[in-house]
């Protein structure tokens, strides 16, 4: 499970196996979409680009990837 710990709040933000980001800000939790919507939970914001990092659209690993030729 991928986690990042917010560099300014102290946040630790989790993304769990069904793609939402679980977000715990000193015993305050929330579960949140990768597009910032509040899904459950007494924490009702995050930061929406910690949240994008972490579960939004990614790119493909480097054997999907185009490679350069030059």
């Amino acid at each position: 499970m991928a986690a990042l710990k917010h560099p300014i709040s102290g946040a630790i933000y989790r993304v769990r196996d069904d793609g939402l980001v679980d977000v715990d800000n000193n015993g305050l939790c929330g579960v949140f979409y990768h597009d910032g919507r509040h899904h459950s939970g007494e924490l009702t914001h995050a930061d929406p680009h910690m949240l994008v990092w972490l579960a939004g659209p990614q790119l493909p690993d480097e054997d999907g990837a185009r490679k350069h030729r030059g």
